[in-house]
């Protein structure tokens, strides 16, 4: 098992986990040490984290904000996916100056990138899909899921845990911090 990542505000999160092809959800960790130990002692399929962080974390009440999470996926064609990660990294650095970002390969047919930047965490969906558009219309990005990628609610796959479809890593392949 690789090193699984330090969750930020692992107490305001909701965990999913699929376990023999049934996804079991709104599991909740105080500290990622309580995470690592659940993930190393059962037999999970895939593990998974909120982008949004909540007061009440188990029944996904009071949502407090969320990550910006970006889903790229091209099944056909996975450099195509790469080039739009990467597109996608930059303009969230240079167009709209985060500090505070990473892209993931997911395991599998694509790429994740991630704003851990705290102000546009109260974006709604709305606003998230806009800068969807602006990725989409500026500068061409073909492969990005665009109802995944402007979600609030979505659960992401945990770096450093294993895709159960291919057998491969989600892993952060680069980081802004």
């Amino acid at each position: 098992m690789e090193k699984i990542e330090i969750i930020d505000r692992i107490n305001e999160r909701e965990f999913g986990f699929m376990i023999r092809g049934r996804m079991m959800r709104h599991k909740t960790f105080l500290a990622d040490t309580g995470l690592s130990r659940y993930i190393g002692e059962h037999n999970l399929d895939d593990c998974y984290v909120s982008v949004a962080f909540y007061d009440g974390p188990s029944m996904m009440m009071d949502w407090r904000g969320a990550e910006l999470f970006y889903d790229i996926d091209c099944a056909e064609n996975l450099r195509l996916a790469r080039a739009d990660a990467e597109t996608v990294y930059e303009v969230l650095l240079d167009d709209f100056a985060l500090k505070e970002v990473d892209m993931r390969f997911s395991g599998s047919k694509g790429y994740h990138v991630i704003v851990h930047d705290k102000e546009p965490q109260i974006l709604d969906g709305r606003a998230r899909r806009e800068i969807v558009d602006y990725m989409v219309g500026k500068y061409g990005v073909e492969a990005i899921d665009a109802p995944t990628s402007g979600d609030i609610g979505r659960l992401r796959r945990i770096a450093g845990t294993k895709n159960s479809k291919s057998g491969k890593y989600c892993s952060i392949i680069k980081t802004s911090t």
